[in-house]
């Protein structure tokens, strides 16, 4: 059962910097920082709800009539140049930023929205991961989950499920019900990628696939890429299923941990797996507790 907060549980929320600073950026100051490497663009996906891509990964910002909502905050270096973009939108302040996980993508500029009292939504995991990282330099965040959470923020409402370990083990999918909308973050990818040192899991990651399929949405916005549909979800946890079933067939048929990636057939589901060392032992120890 999803828990529930209203948008007066995220405390502090309108404080912080002021945003005139942000809109007094001119072109020079912008110009030579890392979001020129790759520029931020952004497109309407749906009424309320905008797509920014570029800086590493694809934002959404969900408009209310009680503040704004991001989902994913993109690599260090690219804060202003993703405000700049909000700011074309709306002057309202962000009152909400959702991490989909912990990699610095969607969480290296935590500590800039922090700063400008943000409150931060991650599944619990993802805390727990920035917390231990030697190398993560951004902000935890403020506000977790286990399994499932709904809120409310200026009439919109907005549910987070963690249905499971695939690309992490805190990996978020968020659902905007009332657009028929479903951010995936990097649970679609033309090559699954599961981050085994932060619990991912390549076996669980068409239940989790399946998971995502119950619910009642027909835009699909992953982490990267443009945005695609729930026919495209389906073909492609329907390759990664074939994919698992194969792997699975071989290790159960003796195929050492050396040998697979070179038996392991996937050029048909237009995937590239070369995994090797840690990353393929982590993977034949899941497949061969599967089989």
């Amino acid at each position: 059962m999803a828990s529930a907060f209203r948008s007066g549980s995220f405390p502090g929320c309108g404080a912080g910097r002021p945003w005139a600073v942000v809109l007094l950026l001119t072109v020079g100051a912008v110009a030579g920082s890392a979001q020129d490497k790759n520029a931020l663009k952004t497109e309407l996906v749906k009424t309320g709800l905008f797509l920014i891509s570029g800086g590493g990964c694809n934002s959404l910002l969900r408009l209310s009539a009680n503040g704004l909502i991001v989902v994913d905050g993109k690599l260090p270096g690219n804060y202003d140049a993703l405000l700049e973009q909000v700011r074309k939108i709306s002057q309202q302040p962000i009152r909400v930023l959702i991490n989909t996980d912990y990699h610095e993508n969607h969480t290296g500029n935590n500590s800039e929205f922090l700063e400008d009292a943000t409150q931060i939504l991650a599944q619990a995991n993802v805390k727990a991961s920035l917390a231990v990282s030697p190398t993560a330099k951004t902000g935890l965040p403020t506000k977790i989950y286990d399994r499932s959470l709904t809120f409310k923020l200026g009439g919109v409402e907005v549910q987070v499920f963690h249905f499971g370990d695939a690309r992490t083990h805190g990996d978020t999918v968020v659902y905007f019900p009332n657009l028929k909308v479903v951010a995936v973050g990097d649970l679609f990818a033309a090559n699954p990628d599961p981050d085994f040192s932060a619990g991912g899991s390549l076996t669980g990651w068409g239940p989790v696939l399946a998971e995502i399929l119950k619910l009642d949405f027909d835009i699909v916005v992953p982490g990267t890429g443009p945005v695609v549909n729930r026919a495209d979800l389906e073909a492609f946890r329907k390759k990664i299923d074939t994919l698992i079933s194969r792997a699975t067939m071989l290790v159960k048929n003796g195929v050492p941990e050396d040998h697979l990636m070179a038996q392991l057939k996937t050029e048909d589901l237009g995937m590239r797996l070369n995994f090797t060392g840690e990353r393929l032992g982590s993977f034949y120890a899941e497949l061969s507790r599967a089989k």
